[in-house]
């Protein structure tokens, strides 16, 4: 993760689980050795799995929003849109300044 956003917690989460999601997908493509990515059962599950991940992502980051954690990012993003190289790393979210305290309380003057 870069450095620079490496306390920023929705990042974390979202690249976490894009990470988790490729590696299951990768997974689940090797029981079709003939076809792979091309085989109408991989892609049933892999249209599903990314589904219910971009939904629970979203319900978690709105969660975690009403908790006064994270907070929406000006710019438009959605989970599903992959890696962005900014503060929410395309989660569509960054830390509202009173984590940012918490996390860091001496960078407070």
């Amino acid at each position: 993760m870069d450095e620079q956003y490496d306390t920023e917690l929705a990042r974390a989460i979202y690249l976490k689980t894009l990470t988790t999601m490729k590696f299951t997908l990768d997974m689940e493509e090797q029981k079709y050795p003939e076809r792979g990515r091309n085989d109408d059962k991989y892609r049933f599950f892999k249209k599903h799995l990314m589904r219910e991940t971009y939904d629970n992502l979203r319900k978690l980051f709105e969660n975690l929003d009403s908790l006064g954690l994270i907070q929406p990012t000006d710019y438009n993003e959605d989970v599903k849109d992959g890696y962005k190289s900014s503060p929410s790393g395309g989660s569509g979210y960054v830390n509202t300044d009173s984590l940012n305290t918490w996390l860091d309380p001496e960078e407070v003057s």
